[in-house]
């Protein structure tokens, strides 16, 4: 990663808005992800996708996905509050999907589920983890 500095807000961002604390986010990525190394070391290879949105020269969202044996799976996607409900996430799945192919899989947290229908995804099951309503989704 170029600009790891400019990128990391964003990245706490994200957790808070999950988690409700960036502290605690950055904890559990970090204990069972090591996410804060993986995106300070990240490397394109041709499997992977990090895509990120910019207003000039600000950074103002990014998305990571990987493409398995069937599915591109989205494992985080971010648009700073002050951007959202512009058509930034869109524009980023869109991409993806011209990238990496289609169906795409997401876990979601209950905040974001609206967003994610309203981009065509579909439920396909809910559980708990951490104490977070998640949902898994997909879109064909």
């Amino acid at each position: 990663m170029e600009d790891f500095e400019s990128f990391f807000p964003m990245l706490k961002g994200m957790l808070e808005a999950i988690y409700g604390d960036a502290q605690r986010g950055l904890k559990i990525y970090e204990e069972r992800y090591d996410a804060i190394n993986y995106y300070r070391n990240y490397r394109a290879t041709p499997n992977s996708f990090l895509l990120v949105a910019k207003d000039g020269d600000k950074l103002i969202a990014f998305l990571y996905a990987r493409r398995k044996r069937n599915h591109t799976y989205l494992y985080d996607i971010y648009v700073k509050p002050e951007y959202r409900k512009k058509g930034v996430a869109k524009k980023l799945i869109e991409t993806l999907e011209k990238l990496a192919g289609k169906p795409i899989r997401a876990d979601t947290h209950e905040k974001a589920l609206y967003a994610f229908k309203r981009m065509g995804f579909n439920v396909l099951k809910e559980y708990t983890e951490d104490g977070i309503r998640w949902f898994l989704v997909e879109k064909d």
